[in-house]
């Protein structure tokens, strides 16, 4: 009677709102838009630095400053809004998020070639982004159902590449027609339209929004009877997260501190035009839709255990790396830091949505995700820096074989923690 019972209980959690399936396509709509329009304002700078440089308003060095600046604010922001997601609305965050990160992309022309304050602007416009990720997960495991979070687990990826695809084409066409101010100024206009878009759009579905609100947090309450566990120490250990935290570190390692460097890198190995970097990193984001597919993908057929799900695509990344190593023409070498690049969006996705699934029935997914991703933008900040140093130091061969190194730990250290993780974690 008892497993009976039991069993009852865990279909009101993964099924609530049964007969309002037809709510999840608003919802992730939600989802989708609100993430995708984040990255609109992420990769100009990225996009900018050689024409900022050019035009002298970009002190040497600074480029790897202000990137890190990014990215150790949008970690942190992570960690924060973890746990800030679990008691503020979506409704209030994701708007908040995009519209800040408008205004910071629009200011950047009114640094005048000041250091500081590009780096103050880059560092508040990462903690803007940050508030996005946390309201991701907290519309998928508080507002779906599990069937529904499982169909939008590999589907909300197809966001970035968006995203980014966009940002990189404005870079493209104004940099090639205008100039690198043009860049900030209209990414930052189409975030804060963004922002407002979605406040109405919410506005519109906030009967749904609301009901599943409710409905998800008695289930939890119900789950946890009443006292859902707090986030500490021990529990990272105590459910496996140890070997997560790991794979979450070169995650960071191997992809916004990579992608980051993707058009200076093109620029300086191969000598194609700044705005031709910009158009060809398109392609990088394109080829990346196919990473969490493949990921999810791999990870039902064979092995039911994204800890060795990441160890697979950490090596393949490694070896199209090693590839860049042969002394690789520019078309191959694109190829690969896409195949490494769509790798890494689907170890983020074994890490930010099919990991945090774990611990919905707590109600800690947000604080995991947050805690997860904090992880992957300190290896991010760390590696960017290390990678525009070996690069400007010693060359970029040597930030490759970096690249690499990081790719072959990463694969073994999770494929020896993998046996844990599948015996720790809870039941998503």
């Amino acid at each position: 009677m008892k497993t009976r019972s039991r069993g009852r209980k865990k279909d009101k959690l993964n099924n609530i709102s049964e007969k309002k399936r037809g709510a999840w396509a608003a919802l992730f709509f939600l989802a989708f838009a609100a993430y995708a329009t984040s990255y609109f304002g992420r990769n100009t700078f990225a996009a900018c630095i050689s024409a900022m440089a050019a035009e002298g308003v970009l002190a040497a060095g600074a480029d790897g400053l202000i990137s890190s600046a990014y990215l150790i604010c949008y970690g942190s922001g992570q960690l924060i809004n973890g746990f800030v997601a679990m008691k503020l609305s979506p409704k209030l965050m994701i708007p908040a998020g995009l519209v800040g990160s408008g205004l910071c992309n629009v200011l950047m022309i009114a640094a005048g070639g000041n250091t500081a304050v590009y780096i103050a602007l880059w560092a508040i416009n990462g903690f803007c982004c940050s508030m996005l990720w946390p309201s991701v997960i907290r519309i998928f495991t508080l507002w779906m159902t599990k069937d529904e979070r499982e169909r939008s687990a590999a589907s909300i990826s197809p966001s970035i590449p968006v995203g980014s695809i966009i940002c990189y084409l404005i870079s493209f066409v104004m940099l090639r027609f205008g100039s690198w101010k043009q860049v900030f100024v209209l990414s930052g206009i189409l975030l804060c339209a963004g922002g407002i878009l979605l406040a109405v759009y919410m506005k519109a579905i906030d009967a749904t929004i609301s009901e599943r609100d409710a409905e998800g947090r008695s289930a939890i309450a119900e789950e946890t009877r009443g006292k859902a566990p707090k986030m500490t120490p021990a529990m990272i250990f105590a459910f496996g997260l140890g070997i997560m935290i790991v794979a979450s570190f070169f995650n960071g390692t191997l992809k916004e501190a990579v992608t980051s460097w993707v058009p200076k890198f093109l620029s300086q190995r191969h000598g194609t035009s700044d705005s031709s970097a910009a158009l060809i990193s398109t392609l990088i984001p394109a080829f990346s839709i196919t990473g969490p597919y493949f990921a999810v993908w791999v990870n039902r057929r064979f092995f039911d255990n994204e800890c060795k799900t990441i160890a697979l695509l950490m090596a393949i990344s490694a070896a199209a790396n090693a590839l860049i190593l042969t002394g690789a023409g520019a078309a191959l070498t694109v190829a690969m830091l896409a195949v490494s690049a769509s790798c890494m969006w689907g170890v983020n996705t074994m890490l930010m949505t099919y990991t945090t699934y774990h611990f919905s029935r707590m109600g800690l997914s947000t604080a995991v995700s947050g805690l997860l991703n904090c992880v992957i933008f300190i290896g991010s900040s760390a590696f960017t820096v290390l990678y525009g140093r070996l690069a400007d130091g010693f060359g970029w061969t040597y930030a490759v074989i970096a690249w690499v190194a990081c790719g072959v730990v990463a694969a073994a250290a999770c494929l020896a923690g993998s046996g844990a993780w599948k015996r720790k974690r809870p039941e998503a």
